[in-house]
């Protein structure tokens, strides 16, 4: 490390570029704060809100946190998965319920809004010392001011962070705990683990491997077991919601291919993906780190999936930092970002005010933001595999020990 680089990771509110970010993803998280906030009578009404998404979508200020509040009746504080159905795994429904118990709806907008913050905060500090040329990105962009508050994802990106940061630091045993925890917060860093596996099964770490595969089983019973033994169908149902849920409008169904059927949907994903994850793991046994393959795969995942919910560009963003993608891919990733987000917005205020005007827009504009979705995932992918090292490297990340090792 060079002596400029250590006085970096030493004396952070010396470096300007850190406190700059800091502010940015402050003020991004900020504003999208003062957006969303429940208003008027959304601040009285116990019940459901009939019109809440026609108020959110017209506003471009829709929250997820918001929207279940009241759609799970977390205000009765009603036992996560067993008493209370949530379609997100088990860490985001403890998560939704313990924030349940601050005062009122702002209360718990609130104090969600402050845990998304800090973990904000944590992935920028953890990306500073992972990517130290880059990492602001995940500060600098609008992403933030859309998708920070919309849904819980931040907080699973911090998680997935620190479990790659405690791996690459070979905290084994830790970072499979915290894996496993960010995997049943909200499933993404789900594409990270094949590649650890296989780089370790290169550098033949087999104990590692036995290790760090225990540790995540054990984590994951304590997490799932409890629940699972209780209510079952209740603890099952993120699996069984999304194995069920439709062809979203994306790749499988728009203006120009119609909407195929979900089980070919489903059977072409997982083919595609598949493929994926043996065609990096070839390249990282030839010496590709493993997450430039995470990186792509969750690009090609994105692109293929029967189900594209906007704010998943924030992982995207979150992935392509951390295998240190050229700057010009994350500018192409906001803009397909925030076009996705207005085009989704439009769409769906225009379907909920039953508008004469959606055949129209339907026909004419929806297509071209889909196209942009796309367009801005495609470019950032290619410029991310051309900015890649070659796939021969003089040493793999971890020295080949004995067998015992």
């Amino acid at each position: 490390m060079t002596k400029k680089n250590y006085l970096a990771s030493t004396i952070w509110w010396r470096d300007w570029r850190l406190m700059a970010s800091l502010a940015v993803l402050t003020g991004w998280l900020g504003w999208a704060f003062w957006r969303l906030a429940p208003r008027g009578y959304l601040l009285t009404a116990p019940r459901a809100l009939p019109h809440y998404h026609r108020w959110a979508y017209r506003r471009l200020a829709y929250s997820d946190i918001v929207a279940l509040y009241h759609t799970h009746h977390l205000y009765l504080h009603l036992v996560p998965y067993l008493q209370n159905r949530i379609e997100y795994p088990v860490m985001m429904g403890i998560l939704m319920w313990l924030t349940s118990f601050a005062p009122g709806i702002m209360g718990y907008f609130t104090a969600n809004a402050v845990i998304i913050w800090l973990s904000g905060v944590g992935s920028l500090l953890l990306l500073r010392k992972l990517v130290p040329n880059t990492y602001q990105w995940f500060a600098w962009t609008p992403l933030l001011l859309v998708y920070g508050l919309l849904n819980w994802d931040i907080i699973g990106i911090f998680l997935m962070i620190l479990g790659w940061d405690l791996y690459l630091r070979k905290r084994y045993t830790w970072a499979a705990g915290v894996l496993s925890i960010a995997v049943f917060f909200k499933f993404f860093p789900v594409f990270i683990l094949p590649f650890i596996l296989v780089e370790l099964y290169r550098d033949k770490r087999f104990r590692t491997i036995t290790n760090m595969v225990a540790v995540f089983f054990v984590v994951s019973m304590i997490i799932n077991l409890p629940f699972a033994l209780t209510n079952f169908n209740n603890w099952s149902f993120f699996f069984s919601f999304n194995a069920s849920r439709g062809v979203g409008a994306d790749l499988w169904a728009n203006h120009w291919v119609h909407a195929l059927p979900v089980a070919v949907v489903d059977v072409a994903s997982f083919v595609v993906v598949t493929s994926g994850v043996v065609w990096q793991s070839r390249r990282i046994w030839k010496g590709n780190t493993v997450i430039s393959a995470t990186a792509r795969l969750f690009a090609l995942f994105l692109i293929v999936n029967k189900v594209f919910s906007p704010q998943y560009m924030l992982w995207m963003m979150a992935f392509a930092i951390l295998a240190d993608w050229p700057p010009p891919a994350y500018t192409w990733l906001t803009f397909g970002g925030i076009v996705d987000y207005l085009n989704s917005m439009t769409i769906l205020y225009l379907i909920k005010i039953h508008s004469s005007t959606l055949k129209w827009y339907g026909d004419r504009l929806f297509p071209l933001g889909l196209l942009m979705r796309y367009i801005g995932l495609a470019v950032a992918g290619l410029l991310g595999i051309r900015s890649t090292l070659p796939e021969k490297v003089t040493a793999p990340a971890h020295p080949p020990i004995n067998a015992a090792g």
